[in-house]
């Protein structure tokens, strides 16, 4: 039998966004990689950071056909170990930083395989081998997808992009056993996601992502600062190269824009009430949870009586109930309170008041399913 679910919160406090997209603005003034950085800081937020593949393609499509134009990475000082797949919202807690590492490994060389001991070694990233893909699409069963081509690490990274998600992250043990079990009895090492180096960003993000072009970065002490094409008629379309950066070219600042938001929803702080209405032949099962949410607030300046605001909360709520393992389209609305307004700020005594308000809210909605 079929059950749907409606869900109305009544929400009182403040929302706080808790995560940002760029907003890219192309200068088409021709300046060396520090005279852009020192302009963006100036008139933006800074040269532009790409913290993934969405991010990548927005910042492509707000810019015109040019072949190359500056971007806020350069080279820093000391070497570091990434994840080719950047989301961080991927990896939980200490997951970016399980390594399997063979006995007396990591040598030379900037990229991680793992052997068909389960162990990972790592090698020159221009080496060939065999490669294992991550895919995250939620029309697919697979998510580890063994290709038996020989690549080097930069064009497995650009195949599984393509053609799947990302080169695969091993976030613990668990995945480790599964990803060894799948290579064990080809017989061959395979590429992974795990990749070395000391570029860094013009805003100091931590963002991993990288999408060098087949052959790059080069490594040129002399060539320290990235550059993007944007012309779609060349083969290194979105590609980066790395040159000297006292070259002239046109460039990308950004700054914060408020596209998604997560609202924290702490189990202490919610009351659920629930009632069902008995089945019937001509109505399925109906089940209702009135959800109050007391939220702390960060930012006082935010319009949280914006629609489009109350919009972005409604979105990230259907997101978490969906983890939780509710149902796929989730009903969720807002209530409006009886002066028309969803959210209130607390006051002295309100906890009283919200109590009587929950009581009279269960009794209509009792009086609703009779």
């Amino acid at each position: 039998m079929e059950t749907l679910w409606y869900l109305t919160l009544l929400i009182s406090g403040f929302y706080t966004p808790s995560s940002c997209l760029h907003q890219y603005h192309f200068i088409t003034n021709y300046m060396t990689w520090t005279d852009a950085q020192s302009y963006c800081r100036e008139k933006y937020t800074d040269l532009a950071t790409v913290d993934d593949m969405e991010d990548l393609n927005r910042l492509i499509t707000s810019v015109s056909s040019y072949n190359w134009i500056w971007i806020g990475l350069n080279m820093g000082d000391s070497m570091k170990w990434h994840w080719s797949l950047a989301d961080r919202r991927f990896y939980r807690e200490g997951e970016t930083e399980f390594r399997n590492w063979d006995t007396a490994t990591p040598q030379n060389g900037g990229c991680a395989f793992m052997s068909t001991a389960g162990l990972w070694n790592n090698a020159s990233c221009d080496d060939q081998h065999h490669f294992i893909c991550y895919d995250g699409k939620q029309d697919t069963n697979l998510t580890y997808i063994l290709i038996q081509e020989n690549k080097t690490w930069i064009d497995a990274q650009s195949y599984c992009r393509q053609n799947h998600t990302d080169l695969v992250s091993v976030r613990n043990q668990t995945e480790n056993t599964e990803i060894h079990q799948k290579i064990s009895l080809r017989g061959l090492p395979v590429w992974i996601g795990l990749f070395q180096d000391s570029w860094i960003w013009s805003d100091q993000s931590d963002s991993s992502f990288r999408n060098w072009w087949s052959g790059w970065p080069s490594t040129d002490q002399a060539y320290n600062c990235t550059l993007v094409s944007s012309d779609p008629n060349q083969s290194y379309y979105s590609k980066w190269i790395n040159i000297p950066c006292d070259n002239i070219l046109p460039f990308i600042c950004y700054v914060p824009a408020v596209e998604t938001t997560t609202v924290p929803l702490p189990t202490p702080t919610i009351t659920i009430m629930t009632t069902t209405s008995p089945p019937t032949p001509e109505k399925p099962q109906l089940k209702r949870q009135v959800v109050r949410v007391k939220m702390t607030p960060k930012d006082q300046n935010l319009n949280i009586s914006d629609p489009a605001v109350q919009d972005a909360i409604l979105k990230e709520i259907r997101n978490k109930l969906k983890e939780q393992g509710l149902p796929a389209d989730p009903k969720v609305t807002w209530k409006k309170q009886p002066d028309g307004k969803v959210f209130h700020k607390e006051e002295e005594g309100s906890p009283k008041k919200e109590e009587e308000e929950e009581k009279k809210m269960k009794r209509m909605m009792t009086k609703r399913e009779l």
